[in-house]
């Protein structure tokens, strides 16, 4: 595992175009990410991390534009006023998945986690790489982490971690906007004032 800095983007990006996990950091808490397009890294990624396809745990796409959500969900006026009243920020946003949207992860469920980060590096990565799919930075069954030094002390299997600290100490408030109402997931540090 090597730490790559916040100041040369270009060994982030090499990272993740050859298939590795980058340990990134949020306004929230430290994520792991991989490409969306890339089916190998998100195995490694989901065997890390220990997890199964079907055990509910969805791991989150992350997006630089807002406007990107269409080309995943099926969205109205409701939903896409709360995604630009709150993206970017502190907020996973799940949202049933579009018909046409197929990929070897994704076509295992029904709905989408979305989520636009309020990180000004991360945001430019994105920018520069497309989609990625992030979940937090920790063991399963442990706290996530807070900084690179956490990272690369917990969890020395990735291959590259952003040097720098997170943003915040609790990951971000989850509404599943699935069916007509929304329905709180999890708590973050972002209170939702209006839906609409």
């Amino acid at each position: 595992m090597k730490y790559v800095s916040q100041e040369y983007i270009e060994d982030a990006k090499n990272t993740l175009n050859k298939g590795g996990i980058l340990g990134v950091p949020t306004e929230t808490v430290y994520g792991l990410a991989v490409k969306l397009d890339n089916t190998a890294a998100i195995r490694k990624l989901l065997d890390l991390k220990n997890r199964q396809i079907g055990s509910g745990k969805v791991l989150t796409m992350m997006l630089a534009d807002v406007e990107d959500i269409k080309k995943y969900a099926i969205v109205n006026r409701k939903t896409m006023n709360l995604a630009r009243h709150y993206f970017p920020g502190e907020l996973t946003l799940i949202l049933p998945k579009r018909r046409a949207f197929s990929h070897p992860y994704f076509d295992h469920f029904d709905s989408v986690g979305f989520r636009i980060p309020d990180h000004p590096y991360l945001l430019e990565l994105l920018r520069q790489t497309g989609p990625l799919l992030v979940t937090s930075a920790n063991p399963r069954g442990e706290a996530p982490c807070r900084s690179s030094k956490e990272v690369a002390e917990r969890l020395p299997k990735i291959d590259a971690v952003v040097e720098g600290v997170s943003g915040g100490n609790i990951p971000s408030t989850v509404i599943d906007w699935t069916e007509d109402e929304p329905i709180p997931v999890r708590q973050g540090g972002l209170l939702i004032v209006r839906y609409a």
